[in-house]
């Protein structure tokens, strides 16, 4: 018996046919869909939890910055003039509101002036 050499001997699977364009694009749809089900449930829970924050650091801000407002509005804003992120506007009893505050793309709890809370960085 005489052994063939591997580079000479023809590959098999070149002589099947590969899977065709319909097979691809399903299977790129498929992909697609598994990926957003993936990734939809963490976007739509970090925006839950960011909306959260902003609307309990803009009632701390609208607290202390303008006594008369009858409540406070946040909205994300990508082109603000503070860049990108959560703002902040305190409403009248008309329904007018007035900006107070950019409270950025993760809000956190304002330091407000006159805070009397001891600064730990110096203790």
């Amino acid at each position: 018996m005489t052994e063939r050499h591997p580079e000479l001997e023809p590959d098999p699977f070149d002589e099947t046919p590969g899977p065709g364009e319909r097979r691809r694009r399903v299977l790129r749809v498929v992909v697609l869909v598994a990926l957003g089900a993936l990734v939809l449930p963490l976007v739509l829970s970090a925006f839950g939890v960011a909306k959260a924050a902003a609307d309990r650091a803009c009632a701390v801000i609208v607290a202390a910055y303008d006594t008369d407002a009858a409540g406070f509005r946040t909205s994300f804003d990508l082109f603000a003039p503070g860049g990108p992120g959560w703002e902040c506007a305190a409403v009248s009893e008309h329904g007018t509101s007035r900006m107070l505050a950019n409270l950025g793309l993760f809000p956190a709890m304002p330091h407000l002036p006159g805070d009397d809370e001891p600064d730990e960085r110096h203790a």
